[in-house]
């Protein structure tokens, strides 16, 4: 895959991910991504990226302040 900003090479790795809401501030690390290794743009596969989007939709109301999270475990919890 090549990188749709600036056209660099991308590599799988894990990235931490986090999402600011206006009540919560949620922290979910080692999260497999691709990113460009010229601009360091980060894409997530679309299986990982609705998982994502569960695990937030989850947690956004438990959580008050900030928390963080481990992928694997939320994802084997959800």
């Amino acid at each position: 895959m090549r990188c749709i900003i600036c056209k660099g090479n991308t590599i799988e790795t894990k990235r931490t991910f986090i999402q600011e809401d206006e009540n919560c501030i949620i922290i979910i690390k080692n999260v497999p991504a691709i990113v460009c290794s010229q601009c360091g743009e980060v894409y997530y596969k679309d299986e990982i990226a609705e998982k994502l989007e569960e695990i937030i939709n989850r947690l956004q109301n438990m959580v008050k302040d900030v928390a963080i999270f481990e992928f694997d475990k939320v994802v084997d919890a959800a």
